[in-house]
């Protein structure tokens, strides 16, 4: 593998500006988590938080669940039972 390898123009600007956006992720995420956990206090969803930032539902669940913040709804887990049906073990 050669040491001297220079990418092509567009490849090597595409790496810059990937670069600078993922340094300006890095330094921007901290003050934006600090604002998702009073909002998630305040009430917000970690679905409106997800479509806010684009981050997953997950991220913002465990810091909720960090937080001691009360759940909106019970957990899904599986097929949920109809509400005559008694749950299987």
């Amino acid at each position: 593998m050669p040491t001297d390898y220079e990418p092509p123009r567009d490849t090597a600007d595409t790496f810059a500006r990937y670069k600078a956006h993922y340094e300006g992720e890095r330094a921007l995420k901290p003050e934006m988590l600090e604002h998702a956990d009073r909002a998630l206090k305040d009430g917000a969803t970690v679905g409106q938080l997800a479509t806010w930032t684009g981050l997953t539902p997950e991220v913002f669940r465990r810091r909720a669940r960090a937080l001691g913040v009360e759940r909106k709804r019970p957990p899904t887990v599986g097929k949920l039972a109809r509400p005559d049906e008694e749950p299987t073990p």
